[in-house]
């Protein structure tokens, strides 16, 4: 709940009580996973501009990787954090492997959207964060995130400033919505 929060207090809490379930059980893949995602959501929100955050999260996904390979959550955050380091073959390769080993997981689908998105295949990702929201209909903020940047990126400026005004009015301290709101307007 912390982590789908969005804000850098929130994503805080949500590190300390990862860390302790790692700490409690060092085989425990899907924390690393979590884990990993905490740092990932520091450095795409810009809460961190130190390049080791990145690597950490890097770390983390590839530990709950190594620990359970058959957890769509550890390839999904794999997934998002190659693609942070601009490496979209992998991403896409470990997205692709987080959503066939459970095609029902609404978050690999959005996730995959995002990894899409910065890909430059934003008509994809349209498809993808789709996929997410009908598999999730209580879906998070973050997916409407990801619906917006795919939006301005295949040029439906319209329907992205009116899905980046939603979720900033239900998280106004999430940088990425601000960006791509802006960017929606200017572009």
């Amino acid at each position: 709940e912390y982590l789908n929060r969005s804000t850098k207090e929130a994503n805080a809490q949500a590190r300390l009580l990862f860390e302790k379930a790692v700490a409690s059980d060092l085989q425990y893949a899907e924390a690393y996973a979590q884990l990993s995602r905490t740092y990932w959501l520091e450095w795409a929100a810009r809460w961190s501009t130190d390049p080791q955050t990145l690597e950490r999260a890097f770390a983390l996904a590839q530990q709950a990787v190594a620990l359970d390979d058959s957890l769509p959550i550890a390839h999904s955050v794999l997934s998002i954090v190659y693609t942070w380091k601009q490496q979209y073959d992998e991403g896409r390769a470990e997205g692709e492997r987080a959503i066939a080993l459970d095609p029902n997981n609404a978050d690999s689908y959005a996730l995959q959207a995002e990894m899409l998105n910065y890909a430059g295949r934003p008509e994809e990702a349209l498809r993808a964060v789709a996929q997410a929201m009908r598999l999730n209909p209580r879906y998070p903020s973050w997916y409407l995130v990801e619906l917006g940047f795919a939006d301005r990126l295949t040029g439906r400026y319209t329907e992205a400033i009116a899905t980046l005004k939603e979720v900033s009015s239900q998280g106004p301290n999430f940088l990425p919505a601000y960006i791509n709101l802006a960017r929606s307007y200017w572009e």
